[in-house]
């Protein structure tokens, strides 16, 4: 009796879609997103200025629509490493800030959370196609897991080492999560 599975070849043996891949890539970019949104919320706590905090916000809603429109042409995961590597400089400005305006460049700087955001959602968009209410619960936990890592990490930083510490120490999970990214992911195609 004949098999009703396609003998293996080169074109089957080369799909990136596995359950593994899937969901390594639906647990990193969530979790890079709640990065991104760890940082603002960081960023809001040590503001010396109540105005500091519309700079992150306002500058991610702008690189967010760029993020959008290259991240459905390229590569999605190469994109977000880029973008974690530019909110990594800037959470390091940040720990060593000290002048006003240099507090108003590293806000714009976290503004790359915004696009960080918006890769993440279109690196599962395109795992999930058609899924919108999947991606905006997801989205949605991602970014309250955000707020809540940061307001439960920062005031115990500050307390330990200083308020300096704090941006620094948002860098340890976000190198990790690079690093993944570089190990393990591969964009859908």
């Amino acid at each position: 009796m004949p098999s009703f599975v396609p003998p293996p070849t080169l074109e089957t043996s080369t799909q990136p879609v596995n359950g593994y891949q899937l969901l390594v890539a639906m647990l990193l970019m969530p979790l890079a997103s709640a990065l991104a949104v760890a940082s603002w919320t960081l960023y809001a706590l040590l503001a010396k200025q109540p105005l500091y905090v519309l700079i992150p916000l306002s500058s991610g809603v702008l690189l967010a629509w760029p993020a959008w429109f290259i991240a459905k042409r390229g590569d999605t995961c190469r994109l977000m490493q880029w973008l974690l590597l530019g909110l990594a400089l800037a959470l390091g400005g940040f720990g060593m800030a000290s002048q006003p305006w240099e507090f108003l460049l590293v806000g714009a700087g976290l503004g790359l959370g915004g696009a960080v955001i918006t890769t993440g959602i279109a690196h599962a968009k395109g795992w999930m196609p058609g899924r919108w209410v999947s991606l905006c619960i997801a989205l949605f936990l991602a970014l309250a897991a955000g707020v809540g890592f940061s307001l439960r990490m920062a005031p115990l930083v500050v307390q330990a080492y200083g308020w300096r510490a704090a941006p620094l120490s948002l860098l340890i999970p976000l190198f990790m999560v690079m690093l993944l990214l570089w190990l393990f992911v591969e964009s859908p195609e």
